[in-house]
């Protein structure tokens, strides 16, 4: 087979899948890993597809973020019965993890009342709401501050989690995309290795997002599903996708579920 008409063949692909893994392919075509990369390579130069680490994206597929103003006031009764749901699993006396984000802020409110609470977060927006709640502990990380989304991020962050010598008995942790094939996945890259620290340092996982994000993919992984322990999300969360996902091992939670 010619090159073209493997380049042909792999933008078919990307159109029926927006993500896809070099080793998948080159077992697909029979041929080297490093001949897909190459083929991924051309077709990147020339605006076809996004390249990612072990893979590429469809550019016409993947999810692309709104800004962060646009996003907060996006699909906030969904958020607010996901944060509703996430709080309900948070016990007194516990060291928990909160991410930054536009969904996570929404479990705050629902802590009000649980006593010896002590929450770490590296966003700015979730400290703001947690000063009120007099019963809760709060430490916030530091770093450089991404202004466009009110969390602070960068190798500084990091440094702050590795050296604060906590563990968390609960992470929650924001997504842009949820899926069963490429886990839960962000958009912005310095964020990454932020998210896996504060995964590293937790017992137990929590991915916390509204429905419109299950079956998307964002550009680089966070963790595999198989390795989260709780996803919670609300019923516009497309059933099919919530159900491959249940095969990985995640427990489901449905807000607001009869």
């Amino acid at each position: 087979m010619s090159s073209q008409i493997r380049q042909q063949q792999l933008i078919e692909i990307l159109k029926e899948d927006p993500a896809v893994q070099v080793s998948d392919l080159a077992t697909h075509f029979k041929v080297s890993s490093s001949t897909i990369r190459r083929d991924l390579n051309k077709l990147e130069d020339v605006g076809l597809v996004r390249r990612v680490h072990g893979g590429a994206l469809s550019k016409t597929n993947f999810v692309t973020e709104p800004p962060f103003e646009v996003r907060k006031v996006t699909h906030q009764a969904e958020k607010s019965e996901v944060g509703k749901a996430a709080a309900s699993i948070i016990d007194d006396g516990l060291t928990i993890f909160i991410d930054g984000g536009t969904t996570t802020p929404f479990i705050v409110p629902h802590l009000n009342g649980l006593n010896d609470l002590t929450v770490v977060t590296i966003g700015l927006n979730v400290a703001y709401k947690l000063a009120s709640l007099q019963t809760v502990r709060i430490i916030q990380i530091g770093g450089e501050l991404h202004r466009e989304t009110w969390v602070y991020a960068g190798p500084l962050s990091i440094q702050a989690l590795e050296n604060c010598g906590l563990t968390f008995d609960l992470a929650f942790i924001s997504a842009v995309g949820v899926s069963a094939k490429y886990g839960a996945t962000n958009q912005i890259l310095d964020r990454i290795p932020q998210k896996q620290k504060a995964i590293d340092l937790s017992r137990k996982v929590v991915v916390v997002c509204d429905g419109s994000k299950i079956g998307q993919v964002a550009s680089a992984r966070i963790i595999p599903m198989s390795a989260v322990d709780i996803l919670v999300t609300d019923q516009t969360a497309p059933q099919p996708e919530l159900d491959e996902i249940a095969k990985l091992g995640p427990e489901i939670m449905l807000a607001n579920q009869d």
